[in-house]
């Protein structure tokens, strides 16, 4: 454990000093070991892949890239938490701002949801650039690579509560903040089946039970990656049927959730780090 923490810190404190030309073949290279080296991620992805990308012929390098993918990720979240605000505007580009400045401003709190899709935490980093406070929930800490990027989220300014904090949760919302969820795993087993990619999977439904049980704006929004540029796209607050059926109503919103994530992932699926299978569910 003391070797796995100094290892940890060492990442911490080395990778964001290094010249960013070099995350790439980083990536590539401790990628290509872990695509190597877990047969389970790997069969799930490939499961995933074949429905999200079916005509693709090179679906191998997706599955392949895709491991590449989530470790640029980590990489990106230690060099983020060491720019300041002002940098961060500078280096991603915003589209749709304007729908989260809307939401915050009706004062009842604001869903934001996402999903682990690109350089995802460039969008609770363009929050806090901006002067909003964001709340993340987080999973319990349960080796030293999730302590070392849940010290850099909270180096970013961003705020930690922990998954089964319903009282922590609620009350970023009752006090009109932003609370963060990630809505594409449904990892406790809790969720909507809905139509997805032409079929039907288990996707969470925390962010729009808790919209609409709150009355807080649900914003999606999506983090791209086009070769060293990083983009953030919020979408339109997704609007909420409230017809006094509160399951049919949640089924609803997660429809209507999973649409717009396939829309998103269909721009890169590469960039989809989700390593478990989701159809088997």
């Amino acid at each position: 454990m003391a070797v796995g923490s100094a290892i940890a810190r060492l990442a911490e404190r080395t990778l964001p000093r290094l010249p960013a030309v070099l995350d790439r073949p980083i990536a590539t290279l401790a990628g290509t070991v872990a695509y190597r080296g877990s047969a389970a991620a790997r069969t799930a992805v490939r499961d995933n892949l074949a429905i999200v990308a079916p005509d693709r012929a090179d679906r191998e390098r997706l599955v392949r890239a895709t491991f590449i993918e989530q470790v640029r990720h980590y990489l990106e979240i230690f060099r983020l938490a060491r720019l300041d605000h002002e940098a961060v505007r500078r280096t991603v580009e915003v589209t749709g701002w304007e729908h989260v400045v809307a939401a915050y401003e009706r004062g009842n709190g604001v869903v934001f949801a996402s999903a682990h899709l690109g350089p995802v935490s460039v969008c609770g980093q363009i929050f806090v650039a901006n002067g909003y406070a964001v709340t993340l929930p987080v999973e319990t800490e349960t080796g030293e690579l999730s302590r070392a990027i849940n010290r850099a989220r909270r180096a970013m300014g961003l705020t930690l509560v922990q998954t089964d904090s319903a009282i922590g949760i609620h009350r970023v919302l009752k006090r009109g903040g932003a609370l963060g969820l990630l809505a594409d795993r449904a990892v406790t087993g809790v969720g909507e089946r809905v139509p997805f990619f032409g079929r039907e999977a288990l996707l969470p439904s925390a962010h729009v039970a808790l919209a609409l049980r709150t009355g807080a704006s649900l914003v999606p929004g999506f983090a791209h990656r086009e070769g060293r540029t990083m983009r953030a796209v919020f979408e339109p607050e997704l609007v909420l049927r409230r017809s006094g059926d509160h399951a049919a109503d949640i089924r609803a919103g997660v429809r209507a959730w999973a649409a717009l994530l396939e829309k998103h992932i269909r721009v890169a699926p590469e960039q989809w780090s989700v390593f478990e299978a989701v159809w088997r569910r």
